[in-house]
């Protein structure tokens, strides 16, 4: 009886011993794992190349520059994450280590809808109606918005061109000015401006516009030099 509380006295010391030793080996082995390379993935589906490579690094090097060493296990993902999405054109971040030691970053970024040339500056409006600054020297084949300065205008502006996209398509449009109560939209394929309301009358006049183009050919098109959308039930045009 006796030898048989010594055995199971001297496994149990055994199993705490192994505990013990599991435990330091770990300690040592989450203190040493430093990964060896930053490798960086960006998702773009608009392939607009808003964010790049060089952006995130210098970002994600600034970020680690800070910490107090290389160990994978004491990088705070999540404050890179957030450091990450507070880039003006990253929409998500992700951080994660694989299993070759590589720190790796994910980003998703931002699409844009148009470009609104501003007074000092030129902005971008994003698919969720941000409106965002033109990075230097970036240039895209947007529709351009005019004839508003402030950033809730132009997020309207962004929204109201949204809804004519839906109806018109956005590979039609070029620019769309707007005041208080008018619209003016120039197509990309005729030398014509349309005139239509801001209001809840826009969309009929809208739908108006998309069965005039329907039944009219591109010639005739070309001759118009404007299109007036704002008469009831009406489409008033101004031939060259």
């Amino acid at each position: 009886m006796k030898k048989r509380k010594l055995f199971g006295l001297i496994l149990l010391l055994i199993l705490l011993s192994g505990l013990v030793l599991g435990w330091i080996l770990s300690k040592n082995y989450v203190k040493s794992v430093a990964f060896h390379k930053v490798v960086i993935k960006i998702e773009d589906s608009d392939k607009q190349g808003l964010t790049s490579q060089e952006q995130v690094k210098k970002e994600a090097d600034q970020f680690l520059s800070k910490s107090s060493d290389s160990s994978v296990f004491r990088i705070d993902a999540f404050l890179l994450e957030t450091s990450l999405e507070a880039m003006p054109y990253v929409k998500e971040a992700q951080v994660y280590w694989n299993m070759d030691s590589n720190l790796v970053i994910e980003v998703i970024n931002k699409s844009v809808l148009a470009i609104a040339y501003g007074t000092e500056h030129n902005f971008f409006i994003s698919k969720k109606m941000e409106v965002l600054e033109q990075p230097n020297g970036k240039w895209l084949d947007l529709p351009v918005i005019t004839g508003t300065s402030d950033s809730l205008a132009l997020s309207n502006a962004g929204r109201i061109l949204n809804r004519i996209c839906s109806i018109i398509g956005k590979e039609s449009i070029a620019q769309l000015a707007l005041d208080s109560s008018t619209l003016e939209i120039v197509p990309r394929a005729y030398q014509h401006v349309v005139k239509a309301h801001t209001d809840e009358r826009m969309e009929h006049e809208l739908q108006k516009l998309a069965a005039y183009y329907a039944a009219h050919t591109e010639k005739e098109l070309k001759d118009i030099k404007r299109i007036d959308l704002r008469f009831k039930n009406q489409v008033v045009t101004k031939s060259r």
